[in-house]
């Protein structure tokens, strides 16, 4: 929760700067850089503990492939089922000039799984950690937040769209209960207790809180299930953004989960509407004040 107070103010501060004496397409390749370094840290810290983490990984990937499968699907259908004619308005025109260029597409969404190859396959040979890690990439999101902050006050987004956005609160509320019937289902399938497998698909993508909750509050096996099975929810997001995005940019936003607010953030800016910005926001700063909250209530029902 500390974490989130730091990244909205970070987003406040750079809002409330009027000018900054910086070209937009600076700012705009500083983004795009952030945005391959936390990739790469992020292959990087997968590979470099692979061989700590691989037996764990074999021994819950089945549980991760299910749920993965079951919360993209369930959010996918039921926020098209309730925002059809959102997606439609959203719709990026430029998306809408090029729609036969399949190849553009499958680039932009396979640079960014690249990255974190690149980071997996470096780390695995090094098996170095890297000092500072969470400090390094908490610090690249602080300044990313500020860049778009300010870039939003650039573009005349007011705040009061984003704190107070109805699309953006209807979005979460879809997304929660989509993801916490998506854990239903998975626990019937794998024969596990209905109220871990919601307690699993709570973490709406903030994989670092959710596997720390969970591990804490059930077991560690359940912590490394949680924290792959929302790492797999971002990423799934990351590389189908640009491409998945161009048809359906709303429900993308929304199965964006928490990360919509931070690590998907700039591939969000730089693929879909500016609009779809603020609802991101205003969705994953909800998203991500509800995982602290609805994780060990769930658990309290175990």
């Amino acid at each position: 929760m500390f974490q989130l107070v730091i990244l909205l103010i970070a987003l406040f501060a750079g809002y409330q700067i009027k000018r900054l004496y910086i070209p937009q397409l600076l700012l705009n390749k500083v983004l795009f850089i952030i945005v391959i370094v936390i990739l790469v840290v992020m292959g990087y810290q997968f590979g470099s503990s692979a061989s700590d983490l691989w037996l764990q990984l074999l021994q819950v990937l089945k549980n991760v492939v299910v749920f993965a499968s079951l919360i993209f699907i369930c959010n996918i259908l039921l926020t098209m089922l309730f925002f059809r004619q959102a997606n439609q308005q959203l719709r990026h025109p430029e998306h809408e000039q090029i729609q036969a260029n399949y190849a553009q597409f499958a680039y932009e969404s396979g640079k960014y799984l690249a990255m974190i190859a690149l980071g997996i396959c470096v780390g695995y040979l090094l098996k170095l950690p890297l000092v500072h890690l969470e400090a390094i990439v908490n610090w690249l999101l602080i300044i990313l937040l500020f860049i778009i902050g300010h870039q939003m006050r650039m573009n005349g987004v007011s705040l009061k769209e984003v704190l107070l956005n109805k699309t953006g609160f209807k979005l979460s509320c879809v997304i929660v209960i989509a993801s916490l019937v998506a854990g239903g289902l998975s626990a019937v399938i794998l024969g596990m207790p209905i109220m871990q497998g919601i307690a699993l698909s709570s973490g709406f993508g903030w994989y670092t809180l959710s596997s720390i909750l969970i591990g804490q509050l059930i077991n560690q096996d359940y912590g490394t299930t949680a924290f792959f099975i929302d790492f797999s929810r971002e990423l799934i997001a990351i590389i189908l953004l640009p491409s998945l995005g161009r048809f359906i940019p709303l429900s993308m936003v929304g199965y964006c989960g928490a990360t919509a607010m931070d690590f998907s953030l700039p591939i969000i800016k730089q693929n879909l509407d500016h609009k779809c910005v603020i609802i991101a926001i205003s969705s994953g700063m909800l998203l991500s004040c509800a995982v602290p909250l609805l994780i060990p209530l769930v658990i309290k029902f175990i």
